[in-house]
């Protein structure tokens, strides 16, 4: 077993809102053991589904959120042997991972104050919608209500002559319950430090709601310094005036985002000649742009908007290829708008051997998806088994009980 958290035993009660922490710890290298009810976790039955044909073991979803993570079924709610396996279970373990609703295992006779007092070092995360306490912790919530209620969607979204009138816009990809399962997974690693220098486990409550007000960006300071609330716009930061864009259409159709056009003094005397070579830009050897702050988008200067109506025509004479690698080469961070199949192609990925085959049900050849998202040097991330089908290591987990209920 490889991995810098190789050692770590976790118990994992999560469906959609949670999986993703117990990923992250599994990815590192710790032992985490998906317990599941008889038809399975819910997040089995999120699509997309391999050659669109729905199964328990075909939902991709749930490959990418679940590699490194053994599947055993116990019956937590039926039935009481399963809860006595569950309890010896995390006599033993490190980490109890869960996502049910507030009180939902202690009506069980799981609460995570008695696992603890079984078991004193053991760090039990919850992570709800809401948090375990307050007015809101018996609510419903979901990815998207999350991302509403806790603030990002307010930002997301397009300029008027882009699409008037348009509503906030989700951003897709389970970024709510991605953002909650970050914040659960760094405060699990702050608990299991604290242990290692006291002895003492601790409780954490993960609320979605809250790690999702912390992810807002310039809304939330705008508004408690300047009350003022952020305008949405089109590929670019929301603000709380209207900044010159970033988004624009080259000669080949694509897109790309400018970013800090003109900033320094070093870069802006490199982009020049390169625009004006093109024909484009020719005034901007006059004195009123060489001010940094007067180049500098986002400060509602003529100047700056004037530069970024000219790279809309310069970029829009170029290839999107051109504009990018000629940016780059003038130290701008400037990037192409790629699609999924252009990012799988891209071959620095491919160089750095970031994408990783997984195999499953209906699938012949390995299935590529994202692996590491950083390399250690002495404790490497390994795709140690792919995503668990339902149940598969039961037999395992229920002997591992067995044993730790004897000792």
């Amino acid at each position: 077993m490889s991995g810098p958290l190789a050692g770590l035993t976790v118990l994992e009660v999560c469906d959609e809102l949670g999986q993703f922490a117990g990923k992250l710890l599994a990815d590192l290298g710790a032992e985490v053991t998906k317990i599941e009810p008889p038809d399975g976790s819910s997040a089995r039955r999120v699509g997309p589904f391999v050659k669109d044909i729905p199964g328990p073991n075909r939902s991709l979803n749930f490959w990418y959120n679940n590699t490194n993570k053994r599947s055993a079924v116990l019956d937590l709610e039926g039935s009481e042997a399963d809860r006595e396996a569950f309890r010896a279970l995390a006599s033993t373990a490190d980490v109890v991972l869960e996502d049910r609703a507030p009180g939902a295992l202690a009506s069980l006779g799981l609460s995570p104050e008695s696992l603890r007092a079984a078991n004193p070092g053991l760090v039990v995360c919850s992570i709800t919608p809401f948090g375990q306490t307050g007015p809101w912790a018996g609510w419903k919530s979901s990815d998207m209500v999350g991302l509403a209620l806790g603030g990002p969607m307010m930002m997301n979204g397009y300029d008027p002559e882009d699409a008037p009138g348009a509503p906030p816009i989700r951003g897709h990809g389970d970024q709510g319950y991605n953002t909650a399962c970050h914040y659960a997974a760094h405060g699990i690693l702050a608990a299991l430090f604290h242990r290692h220098t006291t002895g003492e486990g601790q409780l954490i409550d993960c609320s979605m709601h809250e790690a999702l007000s912390c992810t807002t960006e310039v809304g939330m300071p705008y508004w408690l310094y300047a009350r003022q609330d952020v305008i949405r716009q089109t590929g670019r930061h929301a603000a709380a005036q209207r900044t010159e864009p970033w988004l624009f259409q080259s000669k080949d159709g694509r897109h790309l985002i400018l970013y800090g056009v003109g900033r320094d003094n070093d870069s802006w005397r490199r982009l020049k000649p390169w625009w004006q070579s093109h024909g484009f830009g020719l005034q901007f050897d006059e004195p009123r742009f060489d001010a940094p702050i007067a180049r500098q988008p986002g400060r509602g200067s003529p100047e700056a908007a004037e530069i970024m109506a000219e790279m809309g025509r310069f970029i829009a004479a170029t290839g999107a290829d051109e504009v990018y690698r000629g940016g780059q080469e003038r130290d701008q961070a400037w990037g192409i708008v790629r699609a999924p199949d252009e990012t799988l192609q891209d071959p620095h990925f491919h160089d750095r051997g970031h994408f990783v085959g997984v195999t499953g049900e209906g699938v012949e050849e390995p299935a590529l998806m994202p692996g590491a998202p950083y390399i250690f040097s002495a404790t490497p991330w390994e795709l140690r088994r792919p995503a668990p089908r339902l149940s598969e290591h039961t037999e395992e987990v229920r002997a591992e009980a067995a044993r730790a209920a004897k000792s």
